[in-house]
């Protein structure tokens, strides 16, 4: 149990540091450390004894750019232990890195994270990877040129080729980027989610199916197989939140004048993000694997939160109340998505672990 503690004191100790606006940098690495422990060297969670039968068989499994670092893995001559502890390693320190360049509060974030979705991540490595590139590259949009959106692009395909529904983020850039008539977004909004609709349909699904057997990409075909009834509304309903809740954050804090031009870029990309979060609910209702869409913006609605947080007047009741709102609904998140795991994924998570000899 020495891991559960070291992770809970540098726990508590990052939160009390950053309420007393006194963040100790070391603190905040030592947190992350543990996390990496936690994820790294974990050896009992629901996708673990696949991957690494997967891996030691040298089955080729996942999107190319998976498969190409389990390929550097076997010349590297690793172990599974080792290859995925290298992996959440470096991913960690690149989700870490991502929020640091997005907001000041980074301490904070981590605690958010390590309650939600940090669980969800030690099982689904592949999402999680893909998600902290997507975390990593969103502060290249925040000056929108010519070579930034062009760095974003390139870190949002190599998320894809790690987890295959990271190529669902590539529509922020024309979301972020077009005119402010906000025409073409409320468009391409539409257009997107009347496409999920229509996919979904049991006859386009069909032709869907024959297509992907006929390129050999059969393996999509699970995708398109309706595996869901109403699981997914409450999930509809964290994804609306999320829209709405960025939104107000931006507009309130800017008719007030309350942000900094860049915390002000930062929200609105927040924004964009959950937009992508919506378009993607139709799918929810057909493959489940798809509210992973909202998982990945929940870091910025995060860091939308602890922004506005900031900028709000101490003494402003609506501070309270908007904190409040927030908290709650974190609280519903790791109820519906957190609670499910706390036999199986959570507990055993600080005791299975090879580099604590468990």
């Amino acid at each position: 149990m020495y891991l559960l503690a070291a992770t809970v004191i540098t726990y508590g100790l990052n939160l009390f540091t950053s309420f007393k606006n006194k963040p100790r940098r070391w603190l905040e690495w030592t947190f992350l450390l543990c996390l990496i422990v936690l994820m790294g060297a974990n050896t009992y969670n629901a996708d673990f004894s696949t991957y690494q039968w997967l891996y030691t068989a040298k089955i080729p499994y996942g999107e190319p750019g998976y498969r190409l670092l389990t390929q550097l893995g076997y010349f590297l001559g690793l172990s599974y232990q080792q290859f995925r502890l290298i992996l959440a390693a470096l991913f960690l320190i690149i989700l870490h890195r991502g929020v640091q360049k997005l907001t000041t509060h980074s301490a904070e974030f981590m605690a958010f994270y390590f309650c939600y979705p940090f669980f969800l991540d030690l099982i689904q490595l592949r999402n999680f990877m893909m998600m902290a590139l997507l975390v990593y590259a969103s502060h290249f949009l925040l000056t929108n040129t010519y070579r930034d959106v062009t760095l974003f692009t390139l870190l949002v395909l190599l998320g894809a080729s790690f987890q295959n529904l990271g190529v669902l983020y590539l529509l922020v850039v024309p979301l972020y980027t077009l005119d402010s008539t906000n025409v073409g977004k409320i468009s391409l909004l539409g257009v997107v989610f009347l496409l999920a609709i229509v996919v979904m349909s049991p006859p386009i699904a069909q032709l869907l199916l024959a297509a992907l057997g006929q390129l050999h990409l059969s393996h999509l075909s699970l995708y398109f197989v309706q595996k869901v009834h109403l699981g997914y509304l409450p999930f509809w309903l964290f994804s609306l939140f999320d829209l709405a809740f960025t939104y107000f954050s931006y507009r309130y804090l800017t008719e007030r004048q309350l942000l900094t031009p860049q915390k002000r870029q930062v929200i609105w990309l927040a924004f964009i993000f959950t937009i992508v979060g919506v378009v993607t609910m139709p799918l929810y209702t057909f493959e489940f694997s798809f509210a992973r869409a909202l998982r990945n913006v929940v870091p910025f609605v995060v860091i939308t939160y602890l922004i506005t947080r900031e900028a709000l007047p101490a003494t402003y009741y609506l501070r309270w109340c908007y904190s409040g709102v927030f908290l709650s609904y974190f609280v519903c998140l790791l109820y519906f998505e957190m609670l499910p795991l706390w036999q199986d994924t959570i507990l055993p998570a600080f005791s299975h672990n090879w580099l604590l000899g468990g």
